[in-house]
C-alpha cells in the first residue's frame, strides 16, 4: 500500500508539472518529491510545491493552479494518470559505494556482560506513544491545514491571527490543560502539531476561537474560504469516517 501510494505522487508530479518544466528540472522536481514529502495532506502538497517553485522561478500564478491541480492529480484513478515516473529517475544517479566496515577492538564477552546487564538496568522502558483519537487528529489537520494556507497566503496576517487567538483563549470555558496546549502549539504555529487532547466540545471551542481569530486578521470572507478548504481537507483523511470535522464547526 506505501509503495502504491509512492507510485502515485509521483506520477501525479509528473502530470502537473511536465507542461511547465524541461526535462531535467522535471526529473529534479520528481526526486526532490520522492525525498522529501512524506503524505497527502494539503500542508504537504503546498510545501512540495513551493520548493518546486522557488528552485525553478514558477510564478506565483501557476504556483496557486498547482497546488489544486497536483492534490486533483493525487485523487485520480491509475489509468488517467501518466507511467510511474520512477525509472526515469534513475537516470544519471550513481549509488553510493557501500562503506567499508571498521573492525572494533576485540573485548572478552565476560568484559561485557557487566556493562550491559548496567545499560538494560539503567534503560527506561520504552513507552509507546498512542496515536491521535480521529477527533484530535481531524482537528488537528483542520488547523493545519488553515495555519498553512494563511501563512501561504496571508503571511502578514499571521502574526494579528495568532494575538487575537490568544486572547480569544480566557474567554471561553476551556479547561486549563487545554489552554496551555493551545498557548504552546501558538509559540510555534507552523510546527506544532496541533493535535490538542481535549474532549470533542473543547475540540470544537478551539476551533471556533480560531475562527473568530481568522475573521479579525483576514476578514469573514477570506476566513469562510480558508476554514471551508481546511474542513475540506480533514474531510479526506481516514480518522473523519469515525470523527466528522463539520462536528467542530
Amino acid at each position: 500500500m506505501a509503495t502504491q501510494a509512492l507510485s502515485q505522487r509521483r506520477r501525479a508530479a509528473y502530470a502537473v508539472l511536465s507542461p511547465l518544466l524541461e526535462e531535467d528540472a522535471l526529473l529534479d522536481a520528481l526526486r526532490l518529491q520522492h525525498q522529501s514529502m512524506r503524505g497527502d495532506a494539503v500542508s504537504d502538497i503546498i510545501g512540495y510545491i513551493d520548493q518546486v517553485a522557488a528552485r525553478h522561478h514558477i510564478d506565483a500564478a501557476s504556483r496557486k493552479k498547482l497546488y489544486e491541480a497536483y492534490y486533483k492529480a493525487l485523487k485520480q484513478p491509475e489509468s488517467e494518470l501518466p507511467m510511474d515516473p520512477w525509472p526515469l529517475m534513475q537516470i544519471g544517479t550513481t549509488a553510493a559505494p557501500a562503506p567499508v566496515p571498521v573492525a572494533p577492538p576485540a573485548v572478552s564477552a565476560a568484559a561485557l556482560e557487566p556493562v550491559a546487564a548496567a545499560m538494560q538496568a539503567a534503560a527506561p522502558a520504552p513507552v509507546a506513544s498512542a496515536p491521535a483519537s480521529p477527533d484530535r487528529a481531524v482537528c488537528a489537520e483542520l488547523l493545519r491545514t488553515a495555519l498553512a494556507e494563511v501563512q501561504r497566503f496571508h503571511a502578514g496576517a499571521l502574526s494579528d491571527l495568532r494575538s487575537g487567538a490568544l486572547e480569544q483563549i480566557d474567554q471561553g470555558r476551556l479547561s486549563q490543560p487545554v489552554r496551555k496546549q493551545v498557548r504552546d502549539a501558538w509559540a510555534q504555529p507552523l510546527q506544532a502539531t496541533w493535535v490538542i487532547e481535549g474532549t470533542p466540545q473543547e475540540l470544537s471551542q478551539v476551533v471556533h476561537q480560531f475562527y473568530v481569530a481568522m475573521c479579525e486578521a483576514l476578514g469573514p470572507v477570506d476566513a469562510d474560504q480558508v476554514l471551508t478548504r481546511a474542513v475540506r481537507a480533514a474531510d479526506q483523511m481516514p480518522q473523519a469516517r469515525q470523527f466528522s470535522p463539520r462536528k467542530l464547526i
